[in-house]
């Protein structure tokens, strides 16, 4: 038991410096990283967002309705839904250049608050 302790002291403290490390570089991306990325960065961050929500409403299966008013998912895909990645990049990078002053406000939020919610069917 004290040879099988020795040996997991090395890996436990490997794996807790990489989730540490890890989550110091998690950011939330914002309008600074928003423009200063390039349009294939642009397109890769918008795709990944698309496979999340794709992801997370498979997951729901049937309580995807519980999920409205809990979660951005209904709102995101049904606000977006027909609205292609280069439409996206367009419009973030209009946002962002009309509102200099929110450059700190999430990508996500934008697309949420600014594209996604004024699109739903009431």
């Amino acid at each position: 038991m004290k040879k099988l302790s020795i040996l997991l002291i090395p890996i436990f403290f490997s794996v807790f410096s990489m989730a540490a490390w890890a989550a110091e570089d998690l950011e939330i991306v914002n309008g600074e990283h928003w423009k200063t990325s390039s349009l294939e960065q642009k397109r890769a961050f918008l795709y990944g967002v698309g496979n999340v929500l794709e992801i997370e409403e498979a997951m729901a299966g049937d309580n995807y309705e519980a999920m409205r008013g809990r979660s951005i998912v209904p709102v995101l895909l049904e606000g977006l839904s027909g609205t292609s990645i280069a439409d996206m990049v367009t419009q973030l990078d209009q946002f962002f250049a009309k509102h200099p002053e929110q450059s700190k406000r999430s990508v996500i939020g934008v697309l949420y608050t600014e594209m996604a919610k004024p699109n739903l069917k009431k």
